[in-house]
């Protein structure tokens, strides 16, 4: 049988487990450029894996620490336009759903928490692709699929205050590069913050944050009068803070943060 065909019979149900060499097949394979198999049989498999507990506490922090490698998480890095962003951005949603799973069951170490924070962080300061859908190939969703992790790191009992100034960087730099998202990349940066102000005693921090992030913007729309990069950062922003007002207000949490990021958005809105 071929890999698809042992990972869908596995995804039905008609195959109880994968073995180990359709594993070692599936990490190889986790960015391959047919969404079929990347999307809907690899990384599916993937959470079922896990979800499942068919990974016991050292399988899975292998499997964390293979895909937080240069062949993975870090293959093709620098590169624009390629495939190779589609085994970056898959090895973050994996690494995603390995952190959400131990969030509940908490196998990982604190020193193999903390390290995926580094990398994830760099690695979505260091990705350049940030294409969302792709025609005829599917979904790269790099930023986005990185925000997953982020988030889920966010909500780990292990994060300490370096691990969430590494956060706030990484989705600063994401928000503040000059890029058009498309695809709701906003809107996944956004769902960090409550996750933040939910687990960690961060308010005034990210409080902070927020504001540093107004005046960076705010400099360059001075600083670069009639260009359409400034205001494209501002645009990005703004969607941002949109996200994180709405999110914010809807689960009644993190009341001063909301209140600056109104005062922002009311500040920036074109209102009549």
């Amino acid at each position: 049988m071929t890999l698809t065909t042992r990972l869908e019979k596995y995804i039905e149900g008609t195959l109880i487990e994968l073995q180990r060499e359709d594993q070692d097949e599936m990490l190889i394979q986790i960015g391959n450029p047919d969404s079929y198999l990347r999307d809907e049989l690899i990384y599916q498999s993937y959470g079922k894996m896990i979800f499942s507990h068919q990974l016991n506490a050292c399988e899975l922090d292998t499997l964390l620490f293979r895909l937080k490698q240069d062949n993975n998480l870090f293959h093709g890095i620098g590169e624009s336009g390629t495939d190779s962003v589609f085994k970056r951005s898959f090895s973050a949603l994996v690494i995603a759903a390995i952190i959400e799973y131990d969030n509940v069951i908490r196998q990982l170490d604190n020193h193999t928490i903390l390290d995926t924070v580094v990398k994830v962080a760099d690695y979505m300061i260091a990705e350049k692709d940030t294409r969302g859908f792709i025609e005829g190939k599917g979904w790269a969703h790099s930023i986005a699929h990185g925000a997953d992790v982020l988030e889920a790191l966010a909500k780990h009992p292990e994060i300490n205050n370096e691990g969430i100034t590494k956060i706030l960087n990484a989705i600063e730099h994401s928000l503040l590069r000059q890029v058009n998202y498309l695809d709701e990349e906003e809107d996944r940066l956004a769902i960090i913050i409550p996750s933040l102000l939910m687990m960690q005693d961060t308010e005034k921090e990210i409080q902070l944050w927020i504001g540093n992030i107004r005046e960076v913007v705010e400099t360059r729309l001075d600083e670069n009068i009639g260009l359409i990069g400034a205001y494209h950062t501002q645009r990005t922003v703004k969607n941002f803070l949109k996200s994180v007002y709405l999110i914010l207000r809807s689960k009644e949490q993190g009341g001063k943060v909301n209140n600056d990021v109104f005062k922002i958005l009311e500040k920036w809105m074109y209102l009549r």
